[in-house]
């Protein structure tokens, strides 16, 4: 197996704003860090870079093979090696040295946690280098793990790595005619907002394709059960100009609507300054805590 030599420095980028590469740090590290440059309020969190994906794979069986040859991965047998290659772990000396003091760091901000009460939690989300652009999202493909303390975060970052030689990222990839090794994984970690709702929406409706309304699902609490479809959410309908609510389905959690009005309209108007922003439609991802809006993602929108 190759060898890797990294600078710890070029392990981890903090998503603040300053300038990253979206090679390095993958498209949803990059779409969040656009959001932070162009003054939208993020959950904080750094990313673990390409470099550091590179330096674990170096230690995984097949990868070098996989690297020389992507089409083995249309093999189911070496598929399953990959991912529990990369499953076994522990991490590398060099990644996990470079994992330690943001780490600490992003524990230490207590975000969401100012009472002090239980360790602060975290959300570990993949971040393909191929992902959330404008022709490929991979939305859903790739692992998230959200409620995490900082224990938990090894795993779940290798788990996350393995995720992108999963049997659906390799079909998705296949399907539209990417390239099958998905080129590297990088991981996203950031304080978990105490979210007292989450919506997905759209600036651009994705069934009618009219730009003059956004289509929102919302429900109360995390969305995870929104994005693995257990619970169905309020789906709302509302004219961008006038704010007005074009259209209200109730979801199936039986508590009334997960947003209020003016949560409602802050969530309409931080949508549409994203949008003015990135200078195209967007699909949205945000969690509502006591103190406002958080976004998660923004991504343009893409046809899949």
């Amino acid at each position: 197996m190759a060898a890797f030599a990294h600078a710890s420095h070029d392990l981890v980028e903090w998503l603040d704003g300053s300038d990253v590469e979206t090679a390095r740090v993958g498209g949803k590290g990059a779409s969040l860090n656009r959001l932070a440059r162009a003054g939208f309020r993020i959950p904080p969190g750094f990313c673990l870079t390409t470099d550091a994906f590179t330096a674990q794979a170096a230690v995984v069986a097949m990868a070098d093979r996989v690297r020389s040859d992507p089409s083995l991965l249309l093999d189911e047998a070496t598929r399953t090696a990959l991912v529990e290659g990369m499953l076994a772990g522990p991490l590398v000396p060099v990644v996990a040295e470079s994992l330690t003091a943001p780490l600490d760091r992003l524990v230490g901000e207590r975000f969401g946690a100012s009472d002090g009460v239980g360790p602060p939690l975290l959300a570990v989300r993949s971040s393909g280098v191929t992902e959330d652009g404008a022709h490929a999202s991979f939305a859903g493909l790739h692992d998230t793990e959200l409620g995490l303390t900082a224990e938990e975060v090894v795993p779940a970052v290798l788990r996350c790595w393995a995720s992108l030689w999963s049997d659906r990222a390799v079909a998705y990839r296949a399907r539209r005619g990417l390239a099958l090794d998905g080129g590297a994984m990088t991981v996203v970690v950031q304080a978990l907002v105490p979210a007292q709702a989450a919506a997905v929406a759209f600036t651009r409706h994705p069934v009618t394709g009219r730009t003059d309304q956004v289509l929102i699902t919302a429900v109360p609490g995390l969305g995870e059960a929104m994005v693995s479809g257990t619970v169905t959410p309020d789906t709302i309908v509302v004219d961008k100009a006038g704010g007005l609510i074009a259209e209200f389905t109730p979801g199936d959690f039986g508590a009334g609507p997960a947003l209020d009005d003016g949560v409602l309209a802050d969530l309409v108007g931080l949508c549409l300054a994203v949008e003015r922003a990135f200078g195209a439609p967007v699909d949205i991802e945000a969690a509502h805590a006591a103190d406002g809006w958080y976004l998660l993602q923004a991504r343009p929108i893409t046809t899949n």
